[in-house]
């Protein structure tokens, strides 16, 4: 199971702040700008890398496909994301490296796209990407600081006091779509009963990632406490997270003593259509704010999130079966793209509580 994401690599955000905002800045000085076309038959829909944005713009997604039923809707999306996006109806999923611009470009531009809309709320080479797709139509986000929508024929104002969900969708709404559709995935069921861990099972998340990724994780010693007491109530506990978490999992595991006879280790054992069987069959997930933790609330699955530096109303999970539990610190939930730390408070995650995280868990199973 992989949930890298690529924009957190030092280099390509090196690249990007340098060469992607000089392009952008002359192509805003020369550029006519234009109206969509007429007609519509090819429209793509550019997401980033980060697997919880590639969730919620499955729903989008979905809502294009649906206002233009006779052209086909195409989501350049990362690799490790394809297989749950070609799951999303009426949409053709085009996998897509956005940190090797020579192969995303020339990705894109073998499409022949009528309409291409940008969903990446920061990152300069992607509106780059948009300049040279050879799209009759460009839209995408103007967003503070980072000069990328000089490259789009048309922009909406990213905003921070929204959901990025709401975000996507006012960026589709340019195009003439009502975007109302939440996130939802089906679940695979390529797992069978005597695959998944016995007993009912919670999963806990540990492991965030991107920029500053140890800043969103909650102090091991909790996840023990309650592990200990979802134990008590007769729970299993599985561990998920990817090929890269499996040592640091394993070491979790190691260090919790007699408790760690109640764990399963799963960190690198599925991949993605397979962990969404896991998630949705569980008696809950808990989770920090990362990718599975909108896999989670999108299969359905009880989850409950973590927020420390991220803000529920920003990134919060999306379903009538997800709880966000947020810091009670002065000064948290400030991430707006994703990387804002310098300056902020570092201890975010240390104001959640076991107590509180136990209340939500409960009160969502009903297990009280």
């Amino acid at each position: 199971m992989a949930q890298g994401d690529e924009r957190g690599n030092a280099t390509f955000r090196t690249l990007d702040r340098y060469l992607g905002t000089a392009i952008v800045a002359v192509a805003g000085a020369v550029r006519r700008k234009r109206l969509p076309p007429p007609e519509i038959r090819r429209i793509g829909l550019l997401d980033g890398s980060a697997i919880g944005d590639t969730v919620m713009l499955s729903a989008v997604a979905r809502d294009v496909a649906a206002r233009f039923p006779q052209a086909e809707t195409l989501l350049f999306a990362s690799p490790p994301t394809i297989p749950f996006v070609r799951r999303v109806p009426g949409v053709t999923a085009v996998p897509i490296e956005i940190a090797r611009p020579r192969q995303a470009l020339a990705t894109i531009r073998r499409q022949r796209l009528d309409v291409l809309l940008d969903f990446g709320p920061w990152p300069r080479i992607e509106a780059v990407y948009s300049l040279l797709s050879g799209a009759r139509f460009t839209a995408g986000f103007r967003s503070s600081g980072q000069r990328r929508h000089y490259a789009f024929d048309a922009w909406v104002d990213y905003s921070d006091r929204c959901h990025a969900l709401e975000n996507f969708r006012r960026l589709a709404g340019v195009i003439g779509v009502a975007a109302k559709t939440p996130p939802e995935l089906a679940p695979p069921g390529r797992l069978a009963d005597e695959e998944l861990p016995a007993n009912g099972y919670a999963v806990f998340h540990l492991w965030p990632t991107g920029v500053c990724s140890e800043l969103k994780e909650w102090p091991a010693d909790r996840w023990r406490a309650l592990a200990a007491a979802l134990v008590e109530r007769g729970y299993g506990i599985a561990l998920t997270g990817s090929p890269a978490d499996a040592q640091r999992t394993r070491d979790f595991v190691a260090g919790s003593g007699d408790l760690g006879r109640s764990m399963v280790d799963l960190a690198g054992k599925y991949d993605l259509d397979e962990l969404l069987d896991v998630l949705c069959r569980s008696r809950c997930v808990v989770s920090v704010n990362t990718g599975v933790m909108h896999l989670a609330s999108a299969v359905g699955a009880r989850t409950v999130a973590l927020n420390g530096p991220t803000a529920e109303h920003r990134w919060g999970p999306i379903g009538e079966r997800a709880v966000s539990v947020n810091s009670p610190y002065p000064g948290c939930g400030y991430l707006h793209f994703g990387w804002e730390y310098d300056g902020q408070r570092t201890d975010c995650m240390a104001g959640i509580s076991v107590e509180r995280v136990l209340d939500a868990l409960l009160e969502l199973t009903g297990d009280r």
